[in-house]
């Protein structure tokens, strides 16, 4: 009974698995045959004439349009109005900004490659979103063959929105290529290492240099920094001090009695009754602070 579940299961899994292949699978949208001569004349027209620089290009411009163009700087300098504006009157329409960041492309081409000598053959598809058509257009060089590849719009006008040049290398040159990558990638970040780690290694050396600095700082402070006072003990009264000042208390208080014998009328001390102070001692129950 397991076993005849789980093979209704394995069976319905691979049938929704194959109707999913089919739902991603869609057939290519062809191009019209109309659409595809019209770019596929643009874009020869557009690489025999413009990109290469041909002079009869140049010489039907000056006579008559009276438009001078010695280059494709011309068109980068002058702008994307200008562009647009001049490769609309022979009857190709672009969009400048486009057409000009391609210049670029074909000029870097032509560095490697070297000058443009002829064309071959071209295949022209719907983009990945269906609304533009692109040329892929085979182009032969001097030193290099290489595919330019062009956009353009799927409308009535057919305008040109950008173009590349991919240039065509050998499985040797592209492992080259490859390998050089890596070995770039791979030394930088190397390096970088390297230098992080010799960096990192240098703060011992920073923190000893701070530290000697900050101990010979502290001992120079230490040197200059005046000797401190020597605190004065405390002076204990001596035992004659004492006595000197019980003598005075005494001479006080003597007086005091005196003076208040004398208001009652007594002559002398003797008379006042023989009251004389002979010594004053400190009481251990004394009340007075």
């Amino acid at each position: 009974m397991v076993k005849r579940n789980m093979k209704k299961f394995l069976s319905v899994l691979c049938i929704s698995i194959f109707l999913l292949g089919l739902t991603a699978c869609q057939s290519v949208k062809p191009v019209a045959p109309e659409d595809a001569k019209v770019v596929s004349d643009y874009s020869d027209f557009m690489v025999r004439y413009v990109l290469s620089g041909n002079p009869e290009l140049y010489a039907y411009l000056a006579n008559n349009m009276g438009v001078q163009i010695e280059s494709l700087d011309t068109f980068e300098t002058s702008g994307a109005e200008f562009t647009e504006a001049i490769l609309g009157q022979i009857g190709v329409p672009v969009e400048g900004n486009g057409f000009i960041s391609g210049i670029d492309s074909w000029k870097k081409a032509e560095e490697e490659a070297g000058k443009f000598v002829n064309m071959g053959g071209s295949t022209v598809k719907y983009g990945s979103k269906g609304d533009t058509l692109i040329v892929d257009l085979d182009v032969e060089f001097e030193n290099r063959d290489a595919v330019v590849e062009l956009v353009y719009d799927d409308d009535y006008n057919k305008t040109l929105k950008s173009f590349a040049v991919n240039l065509n290398y050998t499985f040797a040159e592209k492992m080259e290529k490859a390998g050089l990558n890596t070995l770039l990638g791979m030394g930088t970040v190397f390096i970088v290492l390297i230098l992080l780690s010799l960096l990192i290694g240098c703060f011992s050396f920073i923190n000893k240099a701070q530290s000697a600095a900050e101990n010979k700082k502290k001992a120079a402070q230490e040197a200059a920094a005046p000797a401190k006072a020597v605190e004065a003990e405390p002076v204990v009264a001596e035992p004659e001090a004492v006595a000197t000042d019980d003598d005075e208390i005494a001479v006080v208080i003597a007086a005091a009695i005196a003076a208040y014998e004398s208001e009652k009328g007594a002559i002398s001390p003797a008379d006042a009754g023989g009251y004389f102070v002979r010594s004053i001692r400190r009481r251990s129950n004394n009340r007075w602070k």
